[in-house]
């Protein structure tokens, strides 16, 4: 290729059209010697229409491009960050510490989708990070995620959360406690879907006092 055609391709990258910056993306792919290389050194300076235009042309790529979303696993657009960290997931490019590291990210749809990720991997370490996120997270369908994936990966060191959850204030929150609870402990001491507020008030008593002595006898 000459360096010309290539000169080229990247100026009309940051065309002003999407269309424009979609052909251009493509002809890299295709004729670059060394498009990873080509779309790492592109990335790092361009404006958000641009990369997004780049990522959906190289997520469903044969050739590997981890090094370029893990670049922009950084990316101040959280929807940008959620895309690279999904296509890592998908090419298994990352390890449940890098999950964890995630898991502190500030848009909690990121978060979401580094707890989703960890449902696929019985990580101890992870599971650490996971169970305080159960009541530490602002944000609602994070704290309910995470109760989830406790109940098919937390054992009796994550109780403590879950009974502490039981006092979330929101109604979904606390019914997801009480089925992490059921799953990790075995005792059942109701359903708490469909119950009203009394009759949640009393589950959830039986589970703080059950816990209470427990502990006692530990």
């Amino acid at each position: 290729m000459k360096k010309i055609g290539l000169d080229q391709m990247v100026r009309d990258l940051h065309d002003a059209d999407p269309d424009v910056k979609k052909m251009a993306a493509r002809a890299i792919l295709r004729d670059a010697p060394d498009a990873a290389k080509v779309f790492a050194e592109v990335i790092a300076e361009s404006d958000g229409e641009t990369l997004a235009v780049v990522l959906d042309v190289l997520f469903d790529a044969d050739d590997d491009f981890t090094s370029v979303f893990s670049q922009v696993t950084r990316h101040p657009d959280a929807s940008l960050r959620a895309k690279a960290i999904r296509y890592l997931f998908r090419r298994g490019a990352f390890k449940p510490s890098d999950a964890v590291a995630w898991l502190e990210d500030p848009d909690p749809y990121v978060r979401r989708r580094a707890v989703s990720y960890l449902f696929w991997m019985n990580d101890a370490a992870s599971l650490r990070a996971v169970s305080r996120l159960c009541t530490d997270d602002p944000d609602v369908s994070v704290r309910k995620d995470c109760l989830r994936l406790l109940s098919v990966w937390g054992s009796d060191s994550d109780i403590d959360q879950a009974i502490r959850a039981l006092e979330d204030p929101c109604p979904d929150v606390r019914v997801q406690a009480v089925q992490t609870l059921r799953r990790i402990t075995g005792q059942d001491f109701g359903d708490p879907a469909g119950a009203d507020g009394e009759e949640f008030e009393w589950i959830a008593a039986k589970w703080q006092g059950w816990w209470e002595l427990t502990k006692k006898r530990t």
